[in-house]
């Protein structure tokens, strides 16, 4: 094709190499390279066209066994759509193969195609009754589109021969298994036909939720699971704005109303509203919220406000029981204050409105409805049982208005659907909730800290913390928890016995956690970020926090050992009991761990830092204390301790900023300092 003349360069050595000798030879018919003189303009045409044949379209497969083929091949590859159409080519070609069909069932499965896959089934079964994967493919599909019942009558109708296949001997045993786990309680069974009714009240009502059903392990247990399989960020769940009871509704009552003219100083507003709320419905004989409450928890047995004394009696020496006689209180203060000043309120009893009370508690969700936030009770959504890490994610959507609930991962057909309550302690689970959450990695116990009057620094120390001589923290196992900081924080500050400038020091860097009122100069500090001072302070703290755990250990009647055995054992336990005994074994596992802490830190810090270095890397499980040994203890250790940040105030003479280390240098501004905060004058940071 080329001229003579021609002569390739280096840009021509790069296109020859990457094109193909078609595309080299169309690239050159035509060009100047072309040897013109040589080859007619028809001849030129001819081979255009010759080169045109040469990439021509493959001939069409014709043989349905080699369509067949390419169709498994790609839907092992997981190309379901290209093997849907592979199959559907074959069948053309043979529609009376069997085996194609129940191919292309399969495909249609896969890609949750469940009406197709059945077709597909049936199809096989009706071109070779006795064919064993046409009734295991349209089983299969009908078991994925929830249809449990028909699917088992499907491989019974089967022949004998069939039913005596391996593959379809264990499909009918999984048919069974969720059958009977569906199936728990009987279908006429009061709650079964009350729960019926108010799943014909959300449909009604425009509620989607096809994906979902409700699964009763007893009858006043029960959880919801997947009824087919859930694709990330899939929105599964959708309840209209009118199917919801929000707290300006709950105002908006003829008792709520007067309540909140009244603006009653309640301890939990947003409970009370809504408790209201519900009594005065339920009162209603056309309320249309009547499917919903009727499928409410009839009883509230289950929270530890409404335990027998015989139950408690399981939660001797745990700090809960407080926490129990503190909700007890609350809930018949925010009752009588109602009462006090709405008197037609008195159509309720305490029970009524404790019962109701506690069912708010346990289900309220906190929403977004058109920019402004409100809280609401959201039927079916409040079913979802806790677990964590995070499974779905919820809100109220302006855009469907309605409230949403969507998965965060895959959720397979059949597994419960879980929503996530947050990371909390079984204390609030078991108050607030009802239950505990086992295996609970964020379990606390509060412990109780007071400025004593033997400390000759009590005076100061009062001062500093606006005259509050007792606080209560809430300690864990995880000591990267602020709460731990804290602890830590404040017990060296209690424990303290030094210079009192130090404990100004760092108090200057905190902000301030309130005043006692609008004209006081007192402001209290919440002590929290104070890193270790001293040898002999830290030791103080490690023998307090010990001393402090192994008391709190002797009030139990049972030690922790003993708890594990009663629950691994024991048979006939009540939910209640066996909560308690989760319960306070959860506390005696955070007071040992607290136990273990301080032994080993105390026999770290008396010794050089290479052997303590080498004690801490024999220690079993020592994770759980590097925040602490490797942070904390160790640069102490060194005489390095963790110092606070600079502090910079102003000399009022020269106006120059000074530092930490200068401050005490300069003997007559620390005692300015001093003085002046004992006599209650206001010191700010940028004085």
């Amino acid at each position: 094709f080329c001229a003579q003349s021609f002569s390739p360069s280096l840009s021509h050595f790069f296109f020859f190499k990457q094109k193909t000798a078609y595309e080299i030879a169309q690239r050159l018919v035509g060009s100047e390279m072309c040897i013109r003189d040589r080859v007619s303009t028809q001849s030129t045409w001819d081979l255009r066209k010759q080169m045109k044949k040469g990439k021509s379209k493959k001939k069409e497969i014709k043989d349905p066994a080699v369509l067949k083929e390419k169709g498994n091949t790609a839907f092992q590859n997981k190309e379901f759509d290209r093997a849907i159409e592979y199959f559907s080519k074959a069948l053309t070609l043979d529609p009376k193969n069997e085996a194609i069909l129940s191919n292309r069932s399969a495909a249609h499965l896969e890609n949750d195609d469940f009406e197709n896959a059945i077709a597909d089934a049936t199809g096989a079964i009706a071109l070779k009754p006795d064919y064993p994967k046409g009734y295991f493919r349209k089983a299969a599909a009908l078991r994925k589109a929830d249809k449990v019942e028909e699917a088992i009558e499907v491989l019974k109708a089967a022949p004998e021969k069939v039913r005596e296949d391996e593959f379809i001997k264990k499909l009918m045993e999984g048919l069974v298994n969720d059958y009977k786990e569906d199936n728990v309680l009987p279908k006429d069974h009061p709650e079964i036909i009350r729960f019926n009714k108010f799943v014909k009240w959300l449909k009604d009502g425009g509620a989607t939720f096809d994906k979902i059903k409700m699964r009763y392990y007893s009858p006043d247990y029960r959880g919801v699971h997947a009824r087919m399989k859930l694709k990330k960020n899939e929105v599964f769940l959708v309840i209209p704005r009118k199917l919801l009871i929000t707290l300006e509704m709950a105002k908006a009552t003829p008792i709520g109303s007067k309540m909140e003219k009244a603006h009653l100083n309640l301890l939990s507003p947003k409970h009370s509203f809504l408790s209201c709320f519900v009594l005065q419905e339920k009162k209603k004989p056309d309320t249309p919220f009547e499917p919903y409450f009727d499928i409410l928890p009839k009883s509230t047995s289950n929270f530890p406000i409404f335990f027998t004394p015989e139950e408690k009696k399981w939660l001797t020496g745990s700090p809960f029981l407080n926490q129990v006689e503190e909700k007890i209180a609350d809930v018949h203060k925010d009752y009588n204050t109602i009462l006090t000043h709405v008197p037609e309120f008195s159509q309720f009893t305490y029970d009524e409105f404790s019962h109701v009370r506690m069912l708010i508690s346990s289900r309220i969700f906190g929403i977004c409805i058109e920019g402004k936030k409100t809280d609401a009770l959201v039927p079916l959504a409040d079913m979802l049982n806790h677990r964590r890490p995070q499974q779905t994610a919820w809100e109220y959507s302006d855009k469907r208005t309605g409230f949403i609930i969507e998965t965060k991962d895959v959720i397979e057909r059949g597994d419960q659907v879980y929503d996530s309550y947050g990371k909390k302690c079984n204390s609030r689970f078991f108050l607030n909730y009802g239950f505990i959450n086992e295996n609970n990695d964020a379990n606390e116990v509060p412990i109780k800290m007071r400025i004593s009057d033997d400390d000759p620094l009590s005076a100061v120390k009062r001062k500093l913390v606006s005259y509050s001589d007792e606080k209560t923290i809430r300690v864990s196992e995880d000591l990267n928890e602020k709460n731990m900081s804290h602890f830590f924080s404040y017990a060296r500050f209690l424990e303290f016995k030094g210079d009192p400038m130090t404990l100004y020091n760092y108090q200057f860097q905190q902000p301030p956690a309130r005043k006692n009122d609008e004209d006081d100069d007192d402001v209290a500090y919440e002590c929290a970020n104070i890193p270790p001072i001293s040898i002999k302070n830290e030791k103080e703290v490690l023998t307090w926090i010990q001393f402090t755990a192994n008391s709190m250990l002797k009030r139990y009647t049972t030690p922790y050992e003993e708890d594990l055995k009663i629950l691994e054992t024991t048979k006939d336990f009540t939910f209640n009991t066996r909560n308690c005994v989760l319960m306070r074994s959860g506390e005696k596992k955070v007071l040992l761990f607290l136990i273990e802490l301080t032994t080993l830190a105390l026999e770290l810090i008396d010794l050089p830092i290479k052997k303590a270095k080498e004690v801490y890397a024999k220690t079993p499980n020592k994770d759980r204390f590097e925040k602490y040994v490797v942070q904390q203890l160790f640069p102490l250790i060194l005489s390095i301790p963790t110092k606070p940040q600079a502090l910079h105030l102003l000399n009022p003479i020269n106006k120059k900023t000074v530092s930490y280390t200068h401050l005490r240098a300069h003997e007559t501004l620390r005692y300015l300092v001093c003085r002046l905060l004992l006599e209650k004058k206001k010191v700010r940071q940028t004085w």
